[in-house]
């Protein structure tokens, strides 16, 4: 067992996580700083202080209590923040989900959430209107920002109650161990699993994190993901709570938007991931923003190769720091260290962490053998909502989480990831993980970008199957294919290549912006 550094963390019974996260700004003298940047608004922490309690007596008007479940459908913008902010701090669970999914999948979402209240905006208003009509039991609708269409019963514009509700908002005096928010862990397929989490797992994440991070009051934030990606929200909240200012867009995350908005913010911290890192580095110099401004670069969602990282290094001057975590543990467990990166590891365990390395039998595996990942902390979750069997699988008691995710620990005890068991492919007898195939395939010049899979054959045999982008305008022929075959073979090892090789004028991409493997998996078809 590998520990983090361990010190003394008091929990106090009497914890409202949304209190603490904002409330804390007003009492260090903060008011009049600068929160959040919308647009071409800016609010000061008094602001967003109130708008958060305007809100939170709003949502209690509309019936929400204690326990009461709040789920957000809007884009990054004010009213998300202050909506998730007093969602806990008027004692309800706050839930949140993609604004790209369709009416189906909304009205899986309503079912397994069961929110008291719906906060959604102008472009997801019609999807959640169609997803209520499948629902038994409709829910109230709270909409945000502009509204074009006529307002329904048990639709309600939130710019209209606003005018009417009280700055002053009654703290809900919940206890550290009531619920508070959701995370969603949706993996490679299936429909996205909810891990309720309490208070007090939000206050240990953020105490974890803060020794790493370190957000300062005179930063500001840039996130590429979106809010409803537990990644970026956790890392607006924990730097609004340490005083810095976040900047929030409702638009989808391009490159081009990236660029305009460092231009715009000149940002000291951008919260990033590597898809979009590998598109900032590939975007000619002269269409590029100054990052003069940018004292950090942290990456997450996706493994950040030591090639991508030697290249942004070189391109851009600034150190960007990995870290590894999950919705079911609740915080990065694994991190790098501005100053110590290890290029292409996930980094070393994280305070308040303790980690394992087991093998199927759930023995300790012996230091650079593969093995499953166990992480402890006393953020952990417990359990998935609706999901007895997946749960016994994943939460093992005692605040150990299987993590189902495969890495080796160097003599250094920097860990360094293989895959998800669960993709682990047998080829000529050998165990591979498709992600080793991917960075081979992306090291190629000929690659812009590449996924590989397993899926299954014709016989319902696994087979490695690559999804890949040419670069410099190549032919997508057999004689491509087979080229990149040969080169995963001799850069790699010779049974280490894809069997069949897709081309792709793009891969899809997910709202955080990284590839969108369940998408590639869903339209994968036979290898």
């Amino acid at each position: 067992m590998i520990e983090g550094e361990q010190f003394d963390l008091t929990i106090p019974d009497a914890l409202n996580h949304g209190a603490f996260l904002l409330d804390h700004n007003l009492e260090e003298g903060r008011g009049d700083k600068d929160a959040l940047y919308h647009g071409d608004d800016t609010y000061t922490f008094d602001q967003l202080w109130r708008l958060t309690n305007r809100v939170g007596n709003i949502l209690r008007d509309l019936g929400v209590e204690p326990e009461n479940r709040v789920l957000l459908v809007l884009g990054d913008s004010p009213a998300w923040v202050a909506s998730w902010i007093a969602t806990m701090k008027i004692g309800g669970v706050g839930t949140h989900a993609y604004t790209y999914l369709n009416a189906p999948d909304y009205a899986y979402l309503l079912d397994l959430v069961r929110p008291k209240v719906v906060v959604v905006d102008g472009a997801t208003l019609a999807k959640l209107r169609k997803a209520n009509e499948i629902q038994r039991a409709p829910k109230i609708l709270l909409v945000a920002g502009e509204i074009t269409d006529d307002l329904r019963d048990g639709e309600f514009s939130l710019n209209a109650m606003l005018d009417g509700a009280k700055d002053e908002l009654t703290i809900e005096p919940t206890h550290s161990d009531d619920l508070a928010f959701w995370n969603f862990s949706s993996g490679t397929t299936g429909k996205p699993k909810g891990v309720p989490h309490t208070h007090r797992d939000g206050f240990v994440a953020y105490m974890s994190a803060n020794t790493i991070l370190e957000y300062r009051a005179d930063d500001i934030v840039l996130r590429v993901p979106k809010l409803f990606f537990h990644y970026s929200r956790d890392h607006l909240l924990f730097s609004l709570r340490n005083g810095a200012a976040s900047v929030v867009f409702e638009d989808r995350t391009t490159v081009e938007g990236t660029f305009d908005l460092i231009a715009k913010h000149k940002p000291t911290v951008l919260v990033n991931v590597p898809t979009m890192m590998r598109a900032m580095i590939q975007t000619p110099k002269e269409a590029r923003a100054d990052l003069s401004s940018v004292r950090r670069i942290m990456s997450s969602g996706e493994p950040l190769t030591a090639p991508l990282y030697a290249e942004w290094l070189e391109e851009f001057g600034v150190e960007a720091v990995n870290r590894f975590g999950s919705a079911e543990a609740c915080l990065g467990y694994l991190s790098n260290v501005s100053g110590t990166v290890m290029p292409g590891s996930s980094g070393k365990v994280a305070p308040l962490v303790k980690l394992r390395l087991v093998d199927d039998a759930g023995n300790d595996v012996a230091q650079g053998e593969p093995g499953r990942m166990l992480v402890h902390s006393q953020s952990s979750g417990m359990y998935y909502e609706r999901e007895y069997k997946k749960s016994l699988e994943t939460f093992l008691g005692d605040g150990w989480v299987n993590t189902g995710d495969i890495f080796t620990q160097d003599e250094q005890d920097y860990f360094w990831y293989v895959s998800r068991a669960d993709d682990m492919v047998k080829v000529s007898g050998v165990w591979i993980a498709p992600m080793e195939i991917e960075r081979g395939l992306q090291t190629s010049p000929d690659v812009l970008e590449a996924a590989v899979l397993g899926v299954d054959d014709a016989d319902g045999l696994k087979r490695l199957k690559a999804f890949v982008v040419l670069n410099n305008g190549l032919d997508e022929s057999d004689e491509t294919a087979d080229a990149l075959k040969q080169y995963c073979k001799r850069s790699l090892a010779p049974h280490k290549f894809p069997t069949t090789i897709e081309f792709m004028a793009e891969l899809p991409k997910s709202g955080q912006g990284k590839i969108d493997r369940r998408a590639l998996r869903e339209g994968a078809g036979g290898a």
